[in-house]
């Protein structure tokens, strides 16, 4: 999460449109799109997960897509004070 915080940031400092914008930009969804795609796997060790380990599972990514959700709304409310 640090990483997407920092990628932010640093979108949030370059100038607008620039090159560098856009890659921090892209490396901050990026990592966001790593992240999705391996909580989206409810498998561990080969196994389906099931009853208590897949509510385990399912509060665990609902946990750190609200924490996400956090990161992006700080960086709107940023994002909006500077304008």
């Amino acid at each position: 999460m640090s990483f997407v915080k920092r990628m932010l940031l640093r979108a949030r400092e370059s100038d607008i449109g620039s090159r560098d914008q856009y890659f921090f930009e892209s490396a901050a969804l990026g990592t966001v799109k790593g992240m999705v795609s391996i909580w989206a796997d409810d498998f561990h060790r080969g196994e389906k997960l099931k009853g208590h380990h897949l509510n385990r599972w399912a509060k665990d990514v609902l946990k750190r897509v609200q924490e996400l959700d956090e990161i992006f709304k700080e960086d709107e409310k940023i994002r909006k004070e500077e304008k």
